[in-house]
C-alpha cells in the first residue's frame, strides 16, 4: 500500500518514524517519509523514499524564534505565544509540503505536528489516516500519569480531565486550526471547528509510540487508541566509535553521557561552561555530545570528551547515567538501556517526560533549563549515579522495555485498520 509518513521535527521525532516505516516496508508497503532536507540521505540509507520538506527543523531551531522557544519554553504562556508565531511563519509551507507528499497515498501516518491537517488531507483523498504520536494524545483523560497537563499527576482525577479539556485541547487547536482551515479551503472541504475535529480524532486509530511501562494506558481513552511500545531504530550494531571514544571509555569508570540534542542556545559557550562546571563538581567523567546546540567549543578538562554524536543504542549501555533534554526519543533510549536519566527540559513535552522519570523513580527531579545551575546539575548527577534504588529501578524498567516490540504491535493495529471496510 502506498504510504506517506509525515515526520516533521527533530532527529528524535524522525527516527522512530523511520523505524516504523522500515517495519511497514518489510510488510510490503511502499513507504515515503516527509522530513527535513537534512535527514534525506539518512532516510534513504534505511531503504525508504525521502521527500525533503521545504522547511527544515534545523533552520527552525536555529532561527531567532527557535532559540527564543528553547530559552523560554518551560513557561507555558511564553511557549504558547512563541509556538504560535513559529506556526504562523512556517505553517503554510509545512502544509504545502504535506499535501504534496500525500499525493497518491492510500495510508497517511501523522503525528502531533501534522495530525490536524493530515486528517483533512485524508478526508479529501479517501486515504486512511493513522495518528502516531510519540507523546500522549491531546485527548483529555482523568488519568494523571498520562495527562499532559495534570493537576493531580499520580492518580485519576476529574481535575486532570478538566485541565485537558479547558487548556490542552483548545490550545492545540488554536495553534493548528488556522493552517487546517486553509488546507480545507484549498481541498474544497467544508469548515471544521475544534469540537468536530476532536470528535473525529476520537474515532481515529492512534498508535502511541512509547511503552505502557513508562506511560500507562488510560482506561477512559477511546478503544481506537493504543499504546504499542517504543519504535527503536537500532544503528549501534554497525557503528565504529572514534578511537578517542574507545580509549576514554576504557580509561576509567563509566562516564555520564551529556547532551541536549536539538536544543539550540543563544550562547552555546556559556551553556558548555555550566555543564563542565557541573561535571567537575560531581566528580564524574563525561562524554559531551555536541548536537545541534554546538556544545563543547571551549577548553575541556581531561575528564570530559567531546564528540559530535553517537548512536544512543551503542553509547547509553556503556555509561552510568545520561543528562538529557527530555525529548521523547532520547528518554526512550536512556530508559531502554536501563540507565538513570537526569532531565533538563527546555520546552514542549520534555516537561512531561521529566515528570515521568521522577514519578517512576528512575532519575531525580527534572531541572527546567531556566533554573539550571552547575550546583543543581552536579547534585542531580550524583543522585543518579549513587542512588542504588534509582539504579535498580532503571535496570528493571530497561528489561521491560527491551522485552517489547513496539513496531510489530503498531503495524498489527495499522493493518487491522486497513483490512476494515471504509
Amino acid at each position: 500500500m502506498k504510504t506517506t509518513i509525515l515526520a516533521i521535527g527533530s532527529r528524535g521525532d524522525v527516527q522512530p518514524a523511520v523505524a516504523l516505516g522500515k517495519g511497514l516496508a518489510a510488510r510490503g508497503h511502499a513507504v515515503r517519509v516527509l522530513a527535513g532536507k537534512s535527514f534525506q540521505r539518512w532516510i534513504e540509507a534505511h531503504g525508504l523514499t525521502a521527500i525533503p520538506a521545504s522547511v527544515d527543523s534545523v533552520d527552525i531551531m536555529e532561527s531567532d524564534l527557535g532559540k527564543a522557544w528553547v530559552s523560554r519554553g518551560t513557561n507555558p504562556l511564553a511557549q504558547s505565544r512563541i509556538l504560535q508565531r513559529l506556526i504562523d511563519r512556517f505553517g503554510e509551507a509545512m502544509v504545502a509540503d504535506a499535501v504534496r507528499a500525500c499525493e497518491g497515498a492510500e495510508l497517511i501516518l501523522s503525528s502531533f505536528t501534522s495530525d490536524t491537517y493530515a486528517a483533512s488531507i485524508a478526508e479529501a483523498s479517501g486515504a486512511v489516516q493513522v495518528s502516531m504520536p510519540l507523546q500522549p494524545s491531546i485527548v483529555a483523560t482523568r488519568h494523571g500519569p498520562t495527562a499532559l497537563a495534570a493537576p493531580v499527576p499520580r492518580r485519576d482525577s476529574l481535575l486532570n480531565l478538566l485541565a485537558g479539556k479547558l487548556f490542552v485541547e483548545p490550545t492545540v487547536w488554536r495553534w493548528y486550526g488556522g493552517v487546517t482551515h486553509r488546507v480545507r479551503r484549498q481541498l474544497g472541504l467544508p469548515p471544521q471547528g475544534r469540537r468536530a475535529y476532536m470528535a473525529a480524532l476520537r474515532r481515529t486509530l492512534v498508535v502511541h509510540g512509547y511503552s505502557a511501562h513508562v506511560v500507562p494506558h488510560p482506561p477512559d481513552w477511546p478503544p481506537s487508541f493504543h499504546t504499542t511500545g517504543y519504535w527503536f531504530l537500532d544503528e549501534g550494531e554497525g557503528y565504529t566509535p572514534p578511537e578517542a571514544l574507545d580509549r576514554f571509555l576504557a580509561a576509567g569508570e563509566p562516564p555520564i553521557a551529556l547532551g541536549f540534542g536539538s536544543m539550540t542556545s543563544h550562547d552555546p559557550g556559556a551553556t558548555t561552561r555550566l555543564l563542565v562546571d557541573a561535571v567537575v563538581q560531581s566528580g564524574r567523567r563525561a562524554v559531551l555530545l555536541s548536537g545541534w546546540a554546538g556544545l563543547g567549543d571551549v577548553a575541556l578538562p581531561d575528564t570530559i570528551l567531546r564528540i559530535d554524536a553517537a548512536p544512543h543504542d551503542w553509547l547509553y549501555p556503556r555509561v552510568a547515567a545520561a543528562v538529557i533534554h527530555g525529548g521523547a526519543g532520547t528518554v526512550a533510549a536512556c530508559l531502554r538501556a536501563g540507565k538513570p536519566a537526569v532531565v533538563v527540559p527546555h520546552l514542549a513535552d520534555q516537561l512531561f517526560w521529566g515528570r515521568r522519570v521522577e514519578e517512576l523513580g528512575v532519575g531525580p527531579r527534572a531541572i527546567p533549563r531556566p533554573r539550571l545551575t552547575a550546583a543543581s546539575l552536579a547534585a542531580a548527577i550524583q543522585a543518579a549515579t549513587t542512588d542504588a534504588g534509582v539504579q535498580r529501578r532503571a535496570e528493571e524498567l530497561g528489561r521491560k522495555i527491551r522485552g517489547e516490540d513496539g513496531v510489530v504491535t503498531a503495524i498489527g493495529h495499522i493493518e487491522r485498520r486497513l483490512a476494515r471496510p471504509a
